[in-house]
């Protein structure tokens, strides 16, 4: 019996190092990546004012973030000249809303697995007719469940923030597909004229 609750122990102790270390590096990288998206936005739609498309695409080469694939996808579209500018803007939105709640998997394991754990290990104490096994059981049980809950707390606020971010990005990329559409584009200007490929 001391196997095994060492066993379990240690598989909670896993599962919390593992929340923990997602945890810090998705709220440690949330701030960073507003202040970059604010950034990118700024120089990509300084370059497609100045009729730079090209500039505008190698900027935007090998940057992450949501904001980086749906300004990639617009740009790309724009240098072909075809009117699936807001096709190109909608479909790169919502493949990166599908892609993003990827991140936040770890929470939800832990919700599942850690109360599974302790639950499992309580109903084998309670047939093992031993008052020490079960007391152990008991706040091995409520440890779990404690981990649980603080999985949910972190995942509800990294779901929260992924949002905003995912708000901001569409936001930031309606304005530059808005210009690009609007009377003052430099698109008219740069028909025909050779792009590179996107790459």
């Amino acid at each position: 019996m001391g196997i095994f609750l060492g066993i379990e122990y240690l598989l909670l102790f896993l599962l919390s190092t593992w929340m923990t270390a997602t945890a810090i590096r998705l709220l440690k990288g949330a701030a960073v990546m507003d202040e970059d998206m604010d950034n990118l936005h700024g120089q990509v739609l300084g370059a497609v004012r100045a009729g730079d498309l090209p500039r505008a695409i190698l900027i935007l080469e090998g940057e992450p973030g949501p904001l980086a694939a749906i300004l990639s996808n617009v740009l790309t579209e724009a240098t072909k000249f075809t009117p699936k500018l807001r096709v190109a803007y909608k479909v790169t939105l919502e493949s990166i809303k599908r892609r993003s709640m990827v991140a936040t998997n770890p929470f939800r394991l832990v919700m599942m697995f850690a109360p599974f754990i302790g639950i499992v290990w309580f109903i084998v104490s309670i047939f093992g007719k031993n008052q020490t096994s079960f007391t152990i059981s008991l706040w091995l049980m409520l440890l779990s469940f404690l981990i649980a809950l603080v999985s949910w707390f972190i995942n509800g606020i990294t779901v929260k923030q992924d949002q905003q971010r995912l708000l901001k990005a569409g936001d930031l990329g309606r304005q530059v597909l808005n210009f690009l559409l609007s009377p003052e584009s430099p698109l008219p200007a740069l028909r025909g004229r050779a792009f590179p490929p996107a790459q």
